[in-house]
Protein backbone atom coordinates (compact mmCIF):
# COMPACT_ATOMS: atom_id res chain seq x y z
CA UNK A 1 0.00 0.00 0.00
CA UNK A 2 2.91 2.49 0.35
CA UNK A 3 3.16 3.14 -3.47
CA UNK A 4 -0.06 5.04 -3.31
CA UNK A 5 2.11 7.91 -1.81
CA UNK A 6 4.54 7.62 -5.25
CA UNK A 7 0.84 9.09 -6.78
CA UNK A 8 0.45 12.26 -4.00
CA UNK A 9 2.34 15.03 -2.08
CA UNK A 10 1.60 16.22 1.54
CA UNK A 11 -0.87 18.91 2.67
CA UNK A 12 0.34 22.24 3.36
CA UNK A 13 1.92 22.99 6.73
CA UNK A 14 0.16 26.37 7.28
CA UNK A 15 -3.22 24.05 7.66
CA UNK A 16 -2.20 22.80 10.97
CA UNK A 17 -3.05 26.18 13.12
CA UNK A 18 -4.50 24.76 16.52
CA UNK A 19 -6.16 28.11 17.59
CA UNK A 20 -9.41 27.56 17.65
CA UNK A 21 -8.95 24.68 20.13
CA UNK A 22 -8.61 20.86 20.86
CA UNK A 23 -10.70 17.92 19.40
CA UNK A 24 -10.66 19.06 15.99
CA UNK A 25 -10.31 16.64 12.91
CA UNK A 26 -6.55 17.93 12.87
CA UNK A 27 -6.36 16.16 15.74
CA UNK A 28 -7.44 12.87 14.65
CA UNK A 29 -7.04 12.73 11.30
CA UNK A 30 -3.98 10.72 10.18
CA UNK A 31 -2.57 13.15 8.18
CA UNK A 32 0.19 13.24 5.34
CA UNK A 33 2.76 15.94 5.76
CA UNK A 34 5.65 16.45 4.52
CA UNK A 35 8.39 13.29 5.16
CA UNK A 36 5.44 11.37 7.15
CA UNK A 37 2.56 8.41 5.36
CA UNK A 38 -0.42 8.47 7.60
CA UNK A 39 -0.82 4.43 8.54
CA UNK A 40 -3.78 3.38 6.66
CA UNK A 41 -4.71 0.35 8.47
CA UNK A 42 -8.21 0.49 9.91
CA UNK A 43 -8.86 3.49 8.03
CA UNK A 44 -12.64 3.62 6.87
CA UNK A 45 -12.24 7.01 4.73
CA UNK A 46 -9.33 9.22 3.12
CA UNK A 47 -9.53 12.87 1.58
CA UNK A 48 -7.99 13.05 -1.49
CA UNK A 49 -7.40 16.34 -3.19
CA UNK A 50 -6.71 16.97 -6.66
CA UNK A 51 -4.89 19.93 -7.87
CA UNK A 52 -6.17 20.58 -11.57
CA UNK A 53 -8.87 22.90 -12.81
CA UNK A 54 -9.29 21.13 -16.47
CA UNK A 55 -12.37 20.12 -17.14
CA UNK A 56 -14.00 22.84 -15.23
CA UNK A 57 -15.32 26.36 -17.19
CA UNK A 58 -12.06 28.75 -18.37
CA UNK A 59 -10.54 30.77 -15.46
CA UNK A 60 -12.27 28.90 -12.70
CA UNK A 61 -9.30 28.12 -10.00
CA UNK A 62 -11.24 24.52 -8.79
CA UNK A 63 -7.49 23.63 -8.39
CA UNK A 64 -7.09 25.32 -5.27
CA UNK A 65 -10.32 23.85 -3.72
CA UNK A 66 -8.74 20.98 -1.26
CA UNK A 67 -6.71 23.40 0.33
CA UNK A 68 -9.35 25.45 1.10
CA UNK A 69 -11.52 23.56 1.88
CA UNK A 70 -9.30 21.63 4.45
CA UNK A 71 -8.74 24.91 5.53
CA UNK A 72 -12.33 24.77 7.21
CA UNK A 73 -12.80 21.29 7.72
CA UNK A 74 -9.62 20.83 10.02
CA UNK A 75 -11.31 23.17 12.80
CA UNK A 76 -14.41 21.20 12.32
CA UNK A 77 -15.01 19.20 15.78
CA UNK A 78 -15.08 15.12 16.19
CA UNK A 79 -18.30 13.39 15.82
CA UNK A 80 -19.57 11.68 18.49
CA UNK A 81 -18.34 8.04 17.01
CA UNK A 82 -14.93 7.74 15.19
CA UNK A 83 -13.39 5.59 13.22
CA UNK A 84 -9.60 6.24 11.82
CA UNK A 85 -10.14 8.55 8.82
CA UNK A 86 -6.93 9.68 6.90
CA UNK A 87 -6.26 12.75 4.30
CA UNK A 88 -3.40 11.26 1.84
CA UNK A 89 -2.80 14.81 0.69
CA UNK A 90 -3.05 16.09 -3.18
CA UNK A 91 -2.84 14.65 -6.70
CA UNK A 92 -0.36 17.30 -8.77
CA UNK A 93 -1.74 18.38 -12.04
CA UNK A 94 0.15 15.94 -14.65
CA UNK A 95 1.58 16.94 -17.58
CA UNK A 96 -2.08 16.38 -19.66
CA UNK A 97 -5.26 16.07 -17.74
CA UNK A 98 -5.14 12.49 -18.61
CA UNK A 99 -2.46 11.99 -16.50
CA UNK A 100 -4.23 13.14 -13.46
CA UNK A 101 -6.98 11.17 -14.45
CA UNK A 102 -4.98 7.92 -14.57
CA UNK A 103 -3.48 9.38 -10.96
CA UNK A 104 -6.56 9.69 -9.32
CA UNK A 105 -7.93 6.45 -10.97
CA UNK A 106 -5.00 4.52 -9.49
CA UNK A 107 -5.82 6.16 -6.21
CA UNK A 108 -9.16 5.25 -6.30
CA UNK A 109 -8.37 2.10 -7.10
CA UNK A 110 -5.89 1.43 -4.11
CA UNK A 111 -8.30 2.95 -1.73
CA UNK A 112 -11.21 0.88 -2.10
CA UNK A 113 -9.38 -2.62 -2.37
CA UNK A 114 -8.65 -1.85 0.95
CA UNK A 115 -12.40 -0.96 2.04
CA UNK A 116 -11.33 2.79 2.11
CA UNK A 117 -13.82 5.53 1.09
CA UNK A 118 -12.08 7.83 -1.33
CA UNK A 119 -13.45 11.66 -0.44
CA UNK A 120 -12.24 13.18 -4.01
CA UNK A 121 -12.38 17.60 -3.41
CA UNK A 122 -11.40 19.99 -6.08
CA UNK A 123 -10.99 20.09 -9.69
CA UNK A 124 -13.90 19.55 -12.07
CA UNK A 125 -16.58 16.90 -12.28
CA UNK A 126 -14.86 15.71 -15.18
CA UNK A 127 -12.94 13.55 -12.36
CA UNK A 128 -16.26 11.37 -11.22
CA UNK A 129 -14.96 9.42 -14.46
CA UNK A 130 -11.70 8.24 -13.09
CA UNK A 131 -13.86 7.16 -9.92
CA UNK A 132 -16.03 5.08 -11.74
CA UNK A 133 -13.48 3.87 -14.06
CA UNK A 134 -12.11 2.32 -10.63
CA UNK A 135 -14.92 0.32 -10.01
CA UNK A 136 -15.54 -0.65 -13.52
CA UNK A 137 -12.53 -2.83 -13.19
CA UNK A 138 -14.08 -4.64 -10.05
CA UNK A 139 -16.09 -6.28 -12.93
CA UNK A 140 -19.66 -5.67 -11.25
CA UNK A 141 -22.37 -3.39 -12.19
CA UNK A 142 -22.04 -0.49 -10.63
CA UNK A 143 -24.61 2.47 -9.69
CA UNK A 144 -23.97 6.00 -9.75
CA UNK A 145 -25.90 9.15 -8.13
CA UNK A 146 -24.78 13.12 -9.45
CA UNK A 147 -26.39 15.95 -7.54
CA UNK A 148 -26.40 18.66 -9.88
CA UNK A 149 -27.90 21.31 -11.80
CA UNK A 150 -28.07 20.15 -14.75
CA UNK A 151 -28.01 16.71 -16.61
CA UNK A 152 -24.00 17.01 -17.92
CA UNK A 153 -24.88 14.82 -21.13
CA UNK A 154 -24.61 15.69 -24.80
CA UNK A 155 -22.51 17.86 -26.77
CA UNK A 156 -18.87 16.17 -28.78
CA UNK A 157 -18.56 13.17 -27.49
CA UNK A 158 -14.81 13.57 -28.51
CA UNK A 159 -14.53 16.81 -26.33
CA UNK A 160 -15.07 15.69 -22.36
CA UNK A 161 -15.62 18.57 -20.10
CA UNK A 162 -17.65 19.18 -16.94
CA UNK A 163 -20.71 19.97 -19.43
CA UNK A 164 -21.00 16.17 -21.18
CA UNK A 165 -19.15 14.13 -18.97
CA UNK A 166 -21.99 11.50 -18.28
CA UNK A 167 -21.34 10.72 -22.16
CA UNK A 168 -18.69 8.51 -20.82
CA UNK A 169 -20.16 6.72 -17.90
CA UNK A 170 -23.48 6.10 -20.88
CA UNK A 171 -21.85 5.49 -24.38
CA UNK A 172 -19.48 3.03 -24.01
CA UNK A 173 -21.14 -0.51 -24.26
CA UNK A 174 -18.60 -2.41 -22.56
CA UNK A 175 -19.31 -0.24 -19.45
CA UNK A 176 -20.66 -1.71 -16.13
CA UNK A 177 -23.24 0.98 -15.56
CA UNK A 178 -26.53 -0.43 -13.87
CA UNK A 179 -28.07 2.73 -12.78
CA UNK A 180 -27.77 6.37 -12.90
CA UNK A 181 -29.65 8.85 -11.24
CA UNK A 182 -29.32 12.90 -11.27
CA UNK A 183 -30.65 14.76 -8.20
CA UNK A 184 -31.36 18.58 -8.17
CA UNK A 185 -31.24 19.81 -11.65
CA UNK A 186 -33.17 22.67 -13.11
CA UNK A 187 -35.36 22.04 -16.09
CA UNK A 188 -35.01 25.24 -17.66
CA UNK A 189 -31.06 24.23 -18.18
CA UNK A 190 -31.66 20.95 -19.38
CA UNK A 191 -32.02 19.92 -23.15
CA UNK A 192 -35.40 17.66 -23.14
CA UNK A 193 -33.36 15.39 -25.62
CA UNK A 194 -31.17 14.68 -22.44
CA UNK A 195 -33.69 13.54 -20.08
CA UNK A 196 -35.96 11.48 -22.95
CA UNK A 197 -32.47 9.87 -23.80
CA UNK A 198 -32.01 8.97 -20.29
CA UNK A 199 -35.76 7.98 -19.78
CA UNK A 200 -35.14 5.16 -22.23
CA UNK A 201 -32.53 4.03 -20.66
CA UNK A 202 -34.83 3.27 -17.42
CA UNK A 203 -32.29 6.22 -15.79
CA UNK A 204 -34.22 8.87 -13.32
CA UNK A 205 -33.91 12.45 -13.29
CA UNK A 206 -34.94 13.86 -10.39
CA UNK A 207 -35.68 17.60 -10.55
CA UNK A 208 -34.85 20.49 -7.75
CA UNK A 209 -38.72 21.06 -7.26
CA UNK A 210 -39.33 17.16 -6.95
CA UNK A 211 -36.28 16.88 -4.57
CA UNK A 212 -36.91 19.99 -2.20
CA UNK A 213 -40.57 18.82 -1.72
CA UNK A 214 -39.47 15.49 -0.30
CA UNK A 215 -35.27 15.35 0.40
CA UNK A 216 -36.00 11.75 2.09
CA UNK A 217 -36.97 10.32 -1.93
CA UNK A 218 -32.95 10.76 -2.27
CA UNK A 219 -31.88 8.11 0.72
CA UNK A 220 -33.03 5.03 -1.17
CA UNK A 221 -30.89 6.30 -3.99
CA UNK A 222 -28.26 6.95 -2.24
CA UNK A 223 -28.33 3.80 -0.41
CA UNK A 224 -28.09 1.96 -3.29
CA UNK A 225 -25.45 4.05 -5.28
CA UNK A 226 -21.52 3.25 -5.70
CA UNK A 227 -20.58 6.83 -6.28
CA UNK A 228 -21.60 9.65 -5.49
CA UNK A 229 -20.53 13.04 -7.51
CA UNK A 230 -21.79 15.92 -5.99
CA UNK A 231 -21.07 19.05 -8.03
CA UNK A 232 -21.37 22.58 -5.91
CA UNK A 233 -23.06 24.50 -8.78
CA UNK A 234 -26.47 22.26 -7.38
CA UNK A 235 -26.56 24.58 -4.66
CA UNK A 236 -27.88 28.37 -4.55
CA UNK A 237 -25.78 31.40 -5.04
CA UNK A 238 -27.34 32.48 -1.58
CA UNK A 239 -25.67 29.51 0.23
CA UNK A 240 -22.60 28.42 -2.13
CA UNK A 241 -21.61 31.83 -4.25
CA UNK A 242 -17.69 30.07 -5.73
CA UNK A 243 -18.85 28.18 -8.42
CA UNK A 244 -17.93 28.46 -12.61
CA UNK A 245 -22.09 28.77 -12.90
CA UNK A 246 -23.70 30.19 -9.69
CA UNK A 247 -27.23 30.58 -9.97
CA UNK A 248 -30.12 32.07 -7.72
CA UNK A 249 -32.14 28.73 -7.75
CA UNK A 250 -30.96 25.64 -6.15
CA UNK A 251 -30.30 23.31 -2.83
CA UNK A 252 -30.13 24.92 0.54
CA UNK A 253 -26.79 24.46 2.33
CA UNK A 254 -28.43 22.33 4.63
CA UNK A 255 -30.36 20.35 2.34
CA UNK A 256 -27.06 19.48 0.10
CA UNK A 257 -25.38 18.48 3.90
CA UNK A 258 -28.71 16.44 4.17
CA UNK A 259 -27.39 14.47 1.01
CA UNK A 260 -23.76 14.61 1.82
CA UNK A 261 -25.30 12.41 5.21
CA UNK A 262 -27.53 10.07 3.51
CA UNK A 263 -24.59 8.90 0.77
CA UNK A 264 -22.11 8.59 4.00
CA UNK A 265 -25.05 6.62 5.77
CA UNK A 266 -25.17 4.15 2.81
CA UNK A 267 -23.56 0.48 3.36
CA UNK A 268 -23.14 -0.15 -0.42
CA UNK A 269 -21.59 3.53 -1.44
CA UNK A 270 -17.55 3.27 -1.90
CA UNK A 271 -16.70 6.21 -3.10
CA UNK A 272 -18.07 10.60 -3.22
CA UNK A 273 -16.77 13.25 -4.78
CA UNK A 274 -17.27 17.21 -4.30
CA UNK A 275 -16.58 19.20 -7.72
CA UNK A 276 -16.58 22.87 -8.79
CA UNK A 277 -15.45 24.60 -5.96
CA UNK A 278 -13.60 27.57 -7.19
CA UNK A 279 -12.01 29.58 -4.05
CA UNK A 280 -11.33 32.60 -5.95
CA UNK A 281 -14.99 33.23 -5.72
CA UNK A 282 -15.46 32.96 -2.14
CA UNK A 283 -14.19 36.22 -0.60
CA UNK A 284 -16.19 35.43 3.06
CA UNK A 285 -15.40 32.00 2.74
CA UNK A 286 -19.13 30.37 3.15
CA UNK A 287 -18.49 28.22 -0.37
CA UNK A 288 -15.68 26.64 1.23
CA UNK A 289 -17.23 26.40 5.03
CA UNK A 290 -20.56 24.04 3.29
CA UNK A 291 -18.04 22.25 1.22
CA UNK A 292 -16.35 21.35 4.74
CA UNK A 293 -19.63 21.26 6.38
CA UNK A 294 -20.85 18.75 3.46
CA UNK A 295 -17.80 16.77 4.06
CA UNK A 296 -18.31 16.34 8.02
CA UNK A 297 -21.78 14.82 7.13
CA UNK A 298 -20.87 12.51 4.91
CA UNK A 299 -18.39 11.27 7.29
CA UNK A 300 -20.70 11.28 10.31
CA UNK A 301 -22.82 9.18 7.98
CA UNK A 302 -19.76 6.78 7.38
CA UNK A 303 -19.80 6.55 11.23
CA UNK A 304 -23.45 5.66 11.82
CA UNK A 305 -23.10 3.00 9.43
CA UNK A 306 -25.79 0.36 10.35
CA UNK A 307 -24.88 -2.65 7.85
CA UNK A 308 -28.69 -3.57 7.73
CA UNK A 309 -28.49 -4.59 4.18
CA UNK A 310 -30.17 -7.65 3.52
CA UNK A 311 -27.22 -9.33 1.29
CA UNK A 312 -27.07 -12.73 2.51
CA UNK A 313 -30.95 -13.36 4.34
CA UNK A 314 -33.77 -11.71 4.54
CA UNK A 315 -34.83 -14.23 7.61
CA UNK A 316 -35.18 -11.60 10.07
CA UNK A 317 -36.68 -9.23 8.37
CA UNK A 318 -40.54 -8.18 8.16
CA UNK A 319 -41.86 -9.12 4.96
CA UNK A 320 -45.04 -7.37 3.20
CA UNK A 321 -46.48 -8.96 0.01
CA UNK A 322 -48.60 -6.61 -2.36
CA UNK A 323 -50.73 -8.40 -5.01
CA UNK A 324 -51.83 -5.46 -7.22
CA UNK A 325 -55.49 -5.50 -8.59
CA UNK A 326 -54.26 -6.37 -11.75
CA UNK A 327 -52.89 -9.74 -10.15
CA UNK A 328 -50.03 -9.67 -12.33
CA UNK A 329 -47.68 -8.05 -10.16
CA UNK A 330 -46.89 -9.35 -6.50
CA UNK A 331 -43.94 -6.82 -4.73
CA UNK A 332 -42.47 -8.00 -1.49
CA UNK A 333 -41.01 -5.29 0.62
CA UNK A 334 -38.76 -6.17 3.34
CA UNK A 335 -38.66 -3.77 6.49
CA UNK A 336 -35.53 -3.52 8.79
CA UNK A 337 -35.83 -3.91 12.44
CA UNK A 338 -33.15 -2.33 13.38
CA UNK A 339 -33.49 1.16 11.10
CA UNK A 340 -36.94 0.52 9.57
CA UNK A 341 -35.53 1.13 6.30
CA UNK A 342 -37.52 -0.30 3.33
CA UNK A 343 -36.39 -2.89 0.59
CA UNK A 344 -38.18 -4.37 -2.85
CA UNK A 345 -37.93 -7.34 -4.05
CA UNK A 346 -37.75 -7.50 -7.85
CA UNK A 347 -37.89 -10.65 -10.15
CA UNK A 348 -35.02 -11.55 -12.65
CA UNK A 349 -35.61 -12.53 -15.50
CA UNK A 350 -36.33 -16.68 -15.35
CA UNK A 351 -37.12 -16.02 -11.71
CA UNK A 352 -40.85 -16.93 -12.09
CA UNK A 353 -43.01 -16.47 -9.21
CA UNK A 354 -40.15 -15.89 -6.15
CA UNK A 355 -38.64 -18.57 -7.48
CA UNK A 356 -35.02 -16.67 -8.88
CA UNK A 357 -32.23 -15.19 -7.23
CA UNK A 358 -34.09 -12.19 -4.54
CA UNK A 359 -32.42 -9.27 -6.08
CA UNK A 360 -33.05 -6.07 -3.73
CA UNK A 361 -33.61 -2.55 -4.18
CA UNK A 362 -33.72 0.13 -1.37
CA UNK A 363 -37.08 1.74 -1.63
CA UNK A 364 -39.61 4.15 0.98
CA UNK A 365 -42.65 3.43 2.91
CA UNK A 366 -44.27 5.56 0.47
CA UNK A 367 -43.45 2.78 -2.55
CA UNK A 368 -45.24 0.33 0.09
CA UNK A 369 -48.08 2.46 0.53
CA UNK A 370 -48.02 2.99 -3.37
CA UNK A 371 -48.09 -0.46 -4.22
CA UNK A 372 -51.20 -1.27 -1.39
CA UNK A 373 -52.89 1.26 -3.24
CA UNK A 374 -52.71 -0.66 -6.48
CA UNK A 375 -49.88 1.39 -8.15
CA UNK A 376 -47.10 -0.07 -8.89
CA UNK A 377 -43.99 1.66 -7.74
CA UNK A 378 -41.98 3.81 -10.50
CA UNK A 379 -38.65 1.85 -9.24
CA UNK A 380 -39.72 -0.74 -9.33
CA UNK A 381 -40.48 -1.00 -12.63
CA UNK A 382 -37.40 1.07 -14.03
CA UNK A 383 -34.96 -1.79 -12.31
CA UNK A 384 -37.25 -4.84 -13.82
CA UNK A 385 -36.69 -3.44 -17.33
CA UNK A 386 -33.05 -3.15 -16.74
CA UNK A 387 -33.05 -6.64 -15.95
CA UNK A 388 -35.04 -7.68 -18.60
Amino acid sequence: MESIFDWVEPTEAGLFDTSDGVDRLRDVLRIHRAGDHPDLEGCVAAIVGVLDRRGSADGAQTDRAAEWVRSKLYGLTVMDRWAPVADIGNIAAGNAFEDSMAALDVVCQELTARGIIPIVIGGSQVLSISMYKAFGRQDRPINVAVVDSTVDFGGDPQQVDGGNWLNQLILPEEGHLFDLTTLGHQRYLVDGDSLQLMSRMHFDNIRLGELRADLGTAEPILRDADLASFDLGAVRAADHPATPNVRPNGLTGEEFCQLARYAGYSDRLSAVGFFEHDPSRDGDGRGGQLVAEATWCFLEGVMHRMGDHPRGTTEDYLQFTVVLDDGDHEVVFFKSPRTNRWWMDIPTPGSGNRKGRVFLVPCTYEDYQSASNGQLPDRWWRTQQKLV
